[in-house]
């Protein structure tokens, strides 16, 4: 894998109908999401992606840091302009669904979306996304959705040799970042789409992929165990997650700190 990336290759490899022909790219940043949010209003053009080598201020789920200083890494945010800004936890999972099912193509392992916003390889975090969304009032400027992915090695040290992964790890091929890119970009946007006309094979589809779907599961909220066991049904058209308990009732989350505890 190139550890330059080259803005002309990925612009040739480019397929997209729109996303990413407004593509801005940093070798070193703060965050891809902050410079997304920091483009004025009338300069913003719906579909933009920014990609960095390196970002210093990088942010996950929680406040919780995603920084890379490993060039063969890929970090990058791609920006909507929906006309309304609900549903978004479906736009997460679709993109996170999409970028998950070009890396697939690398690894003969099962890759899996772990709810709200992980996708996950052998029990273990290979990438994420965090979705930010500003307003004008009541609608919404722009949807900003950013996705980091460990590809290179890492050499991950401590607690997190237990719980991240690269594709490195699972496969011989690494492809070229802008291929990579470019490809995840085509899925993103078909997703989008679909999210965007309300298709109801995406949350059906995503639903398959969510790691506990169709089993009974424990849960946890805000890192307290509830009380009981419940059957993981996936999420509904809204991204709502879904859940049967014992008494056969149907209850749905909204909260984002809701998870899944599964014995692997």
């Amino acid at each position: 894998m190139s550890k330059n990336f080259s803005e002309e290759y990925f612009k040739n490899q480019l397929r997209t109908t729109w996303l990413g022909s407004e593509f801005i790219r940093y070798g070193e940043t703060d965050s891809t999401n902050t410079r997304m949010k920091s483009i004025p209003f009338d300069d913003f053009i719906h579909g933009t992606v920014i990609q960095a080598d390196h970002q210093k201020q990088g942010r996950g789920q929680y406040k919780k840091s995603w920084e890379s200083v490993n060039p063969e890494n890929l970090m990058f945010s791609v920006g909507f302009r929906p006309p309304s800004a609900d549903r978004l936890p479906l736009l997460t999972l679709a993109c996170a669904h999409a970028v998950k099912d070009e890396l697939s193509r690398y690894t003969d392992d099962k890759l899996y979306l772990k709810w709200p916003n992980d996708i996950m390889c052998r029990e273990k975090k290979i990438g994420g996304v965090l979705t930010e969304c500003l307003f004008i009032g009541k609608n919404p400027d722009r949807v900003v959705v950013g996705i980091g992915l460990n590809l290179g090695d890492n050499w991950f040290q401590g607690e997190l040799s237990d719980i991240a992964i690269s594709l490195s790890d699972v496969t011989d091929q690494l492809p070229e970042r802008e291929k990579l890119l470019a490809q995840m970009l085509t899925g993103i946007e078909l997703a989008y789409q679909k999210w965007h006309k309300q298709d109801v094979s995406l949350h059906q589809d995503i639903s398959r992929t969510l790691i506990g779907y169709g089993e009974w599961v424990e849960l946890s909220l805000d890192g307290e165990m509830l009380d009981g066991n419940y059957k993981f049904l996936g999420i509904n058209e809204k991204g709502e997650f879904l859940v049967l308990d014992e008494e056969l009732d149907v209850k749905r989350f909204t909260h984002e700190q809701i998870r899944v505890v599964v014995d692997y």
